[in-house]
């Protein structure tokens, strides 16, 4: 009798150990799943919104001589395009706070408890 008691608990130990080794590899995993997801994800934000910016630079020069040209001085051209981003630099400081952190939250928390 009391070696079949030691048996089972040999073979619990023995059970639970294989248990906490597959639980740690599984958890190293799903770290670095969540982990590499998030990394790209950075990265493509990165990516986007360098190309992003190159598109709005160019576009913002053309404008800028274009509005310039239409009133006889370039400089009246980038001063109104100036202008026109100080704009929108306030009212998205005023306005995108809050939308900006919610998306944030949003979507790092869909990599991270949706897996």
């Amino acid at each position: 009798m009391f070696e079949k008691i030691t048996n089972n608990v040999e073979g619990i130990q023995d059970h639970l150990e294989s248990y906490i080794k597959n639980s740690a590899e599984y958890y190293k995993l799903d770290i670095y799943k969540k982990t590499t997801k998030t990394f790209i994800s950075i990265l493509r934000v990165l990516l986007l919104g360098a190309i992003a910016l190159l598109l709005l630079f160019f576009l913002s020069l053309a404008a800028a001589y274009l509005i310039g040209e239409a009133y006889g001085n370039i400089s009246y051209g980038f001063l109104y395009v100036a202008g026109f981003y100080v704009l929108v630099f306030i009212l998205a400081w005023i306005f995108s706070r809050k939308r900006l952190e919610r998306a944030v939250l949003k979507n790092t928390s869909n990599i991270f408890f949706n897996d």
